[in-house]
């Protein structure tokens, strides 16, 4: 802006921004000051816990291995049957998609909550289920909170599937059995790395700094031209009476 506006800034060398911010000195003291203390706080939170569970249903005969690639899972009766399982740990609601199944629910910027739906091996497009799979996924601040949640989950499915099943479910030869995939019941706990955290201290430091300097100069020109205005103005004198 030009240097008649009053509301903008003149340009200005480095030199005078760092002259300016030495003068105000306080602005970028009490912005830094925030901007670390803030991210002090989220740093202290110790991380996110998170698990993918997997729920398998088979139908095979009593005392049979339901591990393996040829243990029915494949099946689209199945498949249905996984899906209206699904739908009812979710009350009918339609599961929220992303563009990699795989994708944990962290990364999609989710602090605490859940996710159950079928294993899709299809993307955000497109659905492609292939396997009588529920996921059930799980993201919390507490170790605790996510166990709870995953074992109250995993009992869900159990109950659902018997209860989907009516008088077939005493029938041992029409049972369909509900699993707990092996290994996937484990809690994953994640955590910034240190050099990950140095390098958002730095950031926000630079981005405390950048915006200190604006704001040390919107003052020092405030406060400039506040000044300007109370000086007493010079008069000329009047001229002598004739």
């Amino acid at each position: 802006r030009n240097e008649g506006d009053p509301g903008g800034i003149p340009s200005m060398t480095f030199r005078q921004v760092v002259t300016v911010m030495l003068r105000r000195w306080y602005v970028p003291v009490a912005l830094i000051l925030c901007a670390v203390g803030a991210t002090m706080v989220l740093a202290r939170n110790g991380g996110l816990y998170s698990t993918r569970t997997v729920v398998y249903f088979v139908h095979l005969q009593p005392n049979r291995v339901a591990i393996g690639p040829q243990n029915g899972t494949e099946d689209e009766g199945l498949i249905a049957f996984a899906g209206a399982v699904a739908a009812e740990i979710n009350n009918g609601r339609p599961v929220t998609r992303y563009a990699w199944d795989e994708a944990p629910l962290y990364g999609a910027g989710m602090r605490q909550g859940v996710l159950v739906g079928l294993a899709d091996v299809g993307g955000q497009w497109t659905t492609s289920y292939t396997r009588a799979e529920i996921v059930i996924q799980v993201v919390g601040p507490s170790r605790e909170w996510v166990f709870d949640t995953q074992q109250q989950l995993i009992q869900k499915a159990f109950d659902k599937s018997k209860e989907l099943q009516g008088m077939a479910y005493d029938d041992v030869d029409q049972r369909v059995r509900a699993e707990v995939s092996p290994m996937t019941t484990q809690i994953d706990h994640i955590a910034a790395s240190r050099i990950e955290v140095i390098a958002a201290y730095g950031a926000i430091v630079m981005a405390a700094l950048l915006l200190s300097a604006w704001e040390a100069l919107l003052l020092d020109r405030r406060l400039a031209a506040h000044g300007a205005s109370k000086r007493p103005k010079r008069h000329d004198k009047g001229r002598n009476s004739q």
